[in-house]
């Protein structure tokens, strides 16, 4: 069976190599693309190739669909233009390709935007306490709101990725400024443009505690399995941690948003210690290797219960209370076309 992954995360080495590891009897061959020459990801790939660059959506949804056509592909693992693909699923299953959706068409775009998913939310007590921001002539009132209610005060686009963005927003009795510390006005000098607008934003309380990271195997909306991890703060190690609430924490929006395949969602404690939702990544995390220590093989899972079922898949008792980290390694990347 030919699984390809277009233009993946940074992240597909470690995916690709744990299908891999797992896919004893080789039944998948594993195909990456990506618009680099030397991507990391195509080490652990079958067979891979690069695609081209500076094609718009539709541009790039067509060649995605010729390129399946030709290359045989049976399952489609989409990483750019998610949504576009997963809107043309009838357009490659009509000719005998799956795509393996994280979400239906209409929400999965929406996951990407931290401030809608807080507004369908609104019912749940999992939320930090947010104010959104469009206009940066409201960031007083909008950071003083957050005061208001006892809590220091940060900010970050809705829509980002690797905490671009994030900063502290300083209070006035801070003495001493903060890792990613700004006042009011140098994040105003920094985040507006000339033409007074900004990004969309969140102003959220501060989250001093620890942070912990879900990552999930679903199934249209069902729970499967997942590990959560404990991440330090002093330390670049991790904490298998057994922790059933917030487990059930994600499954409650696996079942809301109806999640497939391989999800990720943080969380990080308030300074009572109580876990508050961060984002919900519709994709494998970059963390996900340390996950699969835990003997719970995520990725071959996910893969394996879209082809065959989720039903049919042996689930093994996870190794919790692990302390776990990840170094760098060398390896050997395969001949290029272009020198």
């Amino acid at each position: 069976m030919r699984v390809w992954f277009n233009r993946p995360f940074a992240l597909a080495y470690r995916v690709l190599s744990l299908i891999r590891e797992a896919d004893t009897t080789r039944r998948f061959t594993l195909i990456c693309t990506h618009k680099h020459t030397w991507f990391t990801g195509y080490a652990a790939a079958d067979e891979w190739q690069v695609e081209p660059v500076g094609l718009d959506s539709d541009a790039y949804r067509d060649w995605c669909l010729d390129f399946a056509v030709r290359q045989k592909i049976d399952v489609i693992v989409p990483g750019h233009e998610t949504a576009a693909l997963v809107h043309a699923s009838e357009m490659f299953a009509a000719h005998g390709i799956r795509v393996l959706a994280p979400a239906d068409a209409g929400t999965l775009p929406r996951l990407h935007d931290k401030a809608w998913v807080y507004r369908q939310l609104a019912d749940q007590d999992i939320l930090a306490s947010s104010v959104e921001l469009r206009d940066p002539g409201d960031l007083v009132k909008a950071v003083a709101t957050i005061w208001a209610q006892g809590h220091r005060a940060c900010i970050k686009p809705t829509v980002s990725v690797y905490g671009k963005g994030f900063y502290r927003l300083m209070h006035p009795t801070d003495k001493r400024r903060p890792l990613r510390g700004l006042t009011l006005s140098e994040w105003v000098r920094k985040a507006v443009d000339e033409d007074g607008t900004c990004a969309p934003q969140q102003v959220l309380e501060y989250l001093p505690g620890h942070e912990f990271s879900v990552d999930c195997v679903a199934d249209q909306g069902r729970w499967v399995t997942g590990v959560v991890r404990k991440k330090a703060i002093l330390s670049n190690t991790q904490l298998l941690d057994d922790n059933p609430l917030l487990l059930a924490h994600a499954q409650c929006l696996v079942e809301r948003f109806g999640l497939n395949g391989m999800i990720n969602v943080q969380f990080k404690e308030d300074a009572q210690g109580k876990p508050r939702l961060l984002e919900i990544n519709p994709r494998a995390s970059g963390g996900v290797a340390m996950s699969c220590l835990s003997g719970i093989n995520l990725p071959y899972l996910a893969l394996r219960g879209f082809v065959d079922g989720y039903d049919t898949l042996a689930i093994p008792q996870a190794r919790l209370g692990q302390r776990v980290t990840e170094v760098a390694v060398a390896i050997s990347l395969p001949v290029s076309h272009a020198q």
